[in-house]
């Protein structure tokens, strides 16, 4: 297969698509959303109404697609109050990722591309991109999800934090979280696959990390977990799918050139909320960042 861009610039680039197929009034309601989720302190407030980098991250690529104004005096000030060595791998990555896309915001809308994302690792300070380069270089499980720094999860999240910050890196391998059927877990040696897993483990492959290779029997055991409504379940005795699982599972298919056999747009209609943003799955209210980056991710690939 040909050279594929960094996760961050598909990133953008699937949630420009997903903009493209949206209706102009609901673009607008999303916008207005995130502009309404920025805190006083500058950055972006999680479920519970405080502000947290994590989210921060997913506030501002929406901003980045949907061209909301923020007020990024604010927010560049929110960001440099963080100190990177204290952080955990997914939370380092946010903040990386964060001042990447606040370089990107200060460059005019209409000279905005997704190849500007590429050299804006010059817009990180030094002692950040050091941070991240001791933080992969040591592999201090205590800053890994599940305190595991070989899971395809944090193997994930390795790979989008050394693109980001302009580093090397070479992932371990993946083949002791591999099941039987071709699908992943997070953990060594389990019997039940995730979703959450896979999709990480299928975006390592595509970026020819993990010693993996995925045949079409492990494909096909993945496409048999979406339900009919289109959503995917975090695992296959899930009663319901979740908007996480189905984003993930449909952005890393994309990645191999492959889309989901059952189209997700009723489930995501059912999961647009009132707030112009998207919930966790229809049997949730409340909207939040995260969930609207998922929503529009995962519109980006229908």
């Amino acid at each position: 297969m040909s050279k594929v861009d960094s996760i961050t610039r598909q990133l953008y680039q699937t949630l420009r698509r997903g903009c493209e197929l949206c209706a102009p009034e609901a673009m607008r309601a999303m916008a207005e959303f995130v502009a309404s989720q920025q805190h006083d302190s500058g950055g972006f407030v999680n479920r519970a109404g405080v502000a947290d980098g994590y989210y921060g991250m997913f506030g501002l690529l929406l901003a980045s697609v949907l061209e909301v104004r923020l007020d990024l005096g604010r927010l560049d000030a929110a960001l440099a109050d963080q100190e990177p060595r204290t952080l955990d791998l997914v939370h380092l990555l946010c903040l990386l990722r964060s001042r990447m896309l606040l370089a990107f915001l200060r460059i005019a809308p209409g000279l905005r591309d997704a190849a500007a994302l590429l050299p804006l690792a010059r817009a990180l300070p030094k002692d950040w991109r050091d941070a991240a380069r001791e933080l992969l270089t040591t592999g201090d499980s205590r800053r890994f999800p599940n305190h595991d720094a070989t899971s395809p999860y944090s193997q994930f999240l390795a790979l989008c934090l050394t693109q980001d910050a302009g580093l090397p890196w070479q992932g371990a391998d993946l083949r002791p979280y591999q099941l039987s059927s071709g699908l992943f877990s997070n953990e060594r040696g389990a019997l039940t696959a995730s979703v959450n897993a896979t999709s990480a483990a299928l975006v390592l492959a595509r970026y020819g990390h993990g010693g993996i290779e995925v045949d079409a029997a492990a494909f096909d055991a993945f496409a048999a977990l979406q339900r009919p409504d289109g959503s995917f379940p975090a695992v296959a005795a899930a009663p319901t799918g979740d908007l996480l699982s189905t984003a993930t599972a449909c952005f890393a298919l994309s990645l191999h050139g492959r889309r989901p056999a059952h189209s997700p747009r009723a489930f995501l209609y059912d999961a647009f909320t009132a707030a112009g943003g998207f919930s966790a799955g229809p049997g949730d209210s409340v909207a939040d960042l995260e969930y609207t980056t998922y929503g529009l991710l995962t519109m980006g690939v229908l």
